[in-house]
């Protein structure tokens, strides 16, 4: 059986051997696992700053959650250009802070005239 990242990281608070926890939506198993680590994480009095890959949930969990268990996203800017390519809408700093979106979902509005060709999933 697989171990999952939040078991990983009770592992390090435990010992005391980590200060920040940085955990990707899109590689900790999704945004209810990373609630699961913020809770974790504020339960050791320490913070979580979201990994900069996946912005639209990291945002959301962020949100969500205490300013002292997540005061921040990491946002790696060559990564978003091609991530946010066909975005109507680009989340990208602003001031030192990216808006949480407004549309519903995740806020990932496509933007219909960057977007070349369509085909069928079967």
């Amino acid at each position: 059986m697989k171990t999952a990242i939040r078991e990983v990281f009770l592992q390090l608070l435990q010992a005391d051997a980590i200060d920040v926890l940085q955990s990707d939506p899109d590689w900790c198993g999704g945004i209810s696992e990373l609630v699961k680590i913020c809770t974790l994480a504020s339960a050791y009095g320490r913070s979580v700053f979201p990994h900069g890959h996946s912005i639209y949930p990291a945002l959301h969990v962020i949100a969500a959650q205490s300013p002292a268990v997540c005061p921040m996203a990491e946002f790696l800017l060559r990564p978003q250009v091609g991530k946010q390519a066909l975005h109507a809408n680009q989340a990208w700093p602003e001031g030192g802070s990216i808006p949480l979106p407004a549309a519903p979902g995740l806020g990932v509005v496509l933007d219909e005239a960057r977007i070349d060709t369509r085909r069928e999933l079967s």
